[in-house]
């Protein structure tokens, strides 16, 4: 839901997800963080191999951006090719060494939870929503925060990192779910 909210004769455009986002992301976060938790070692080759696959479909599909019509002119077509054929190299690699994808793996997780945190505190402190929801807000975004220099300081211990992964998913949907049921209008 898009709402304007007039501020001193200014028009700013502020976005608040609907409540039943929050319950759905908090379920699913909660479900995948049981299975890290519980499955430690078919949750590291899930999202291994996942990710290899990713790239190397991402990789492809880079390559088939390259022959589109573009105002790039060559330099952008060879560019192209060539980032996608790294791609594909990085993609399949990861299917000759698990390690190496976790390596990558954990540093994407670290940015992923790091961006998650600050919009979490970023919405707790623009929004104009009740104050539980604020306070969930930065609740949720410390967790990603501690998550993400967690995993920073400790990028290859991949069964631990799996493990807090799941817990911190556990708590992050458990309080995204409550954020959620909070705001339900």
């Amino acid at each position: 839901m898009t709402e304007i909210i007039e501020n001193e004769g200014a028009e700013t455009i502020g976005f608040t997800p609907s409540w039943w986002t929050f319950v759905l992301l908090g379920i699913i976060a909660v479900i995948f963080g049981i299975f890290c938790v519980a499955m430690p070692a078919y949750v590291t080759l899930f999202l291994g191999y996942f990710i290899g696959a990713f790239v190397v479909v991402w990789g492809i599909m880079t390559i088939a951006q390259a022959f589109q019509p573009h105002e790039g002119g060559t330099g952008r077509s060879v560019a192209l090719i060539i980032l996608g054929i790294l791609a594909i190299i990085v993609g399949l690699m990861v299917f000759t060494n698990i390690l190496s994808a976790w390596f990558t793996i954990t540093y994407l997780v670290a940015f992923w939870a790091m961006l998650t945190g600050i919009t979490n505190l970023f919405q707790a402190f623009t929004g104009k929503d009740s104050t539980w929801y604020k306070i969930l807000l930065v609740i949720a975004g410390i967790i990603a925060i501690i998550l993400a220099f967690y995993v920073l300081l400790y990028p290859l211990t991949v069964l631990a990192f799996i493990y807090v992964l799941g817990i911190f998913l556990i708590a992050w949907g458990v309080v995204v779910v409550i954020t959620g049921l909070m705001t339900q209008k």
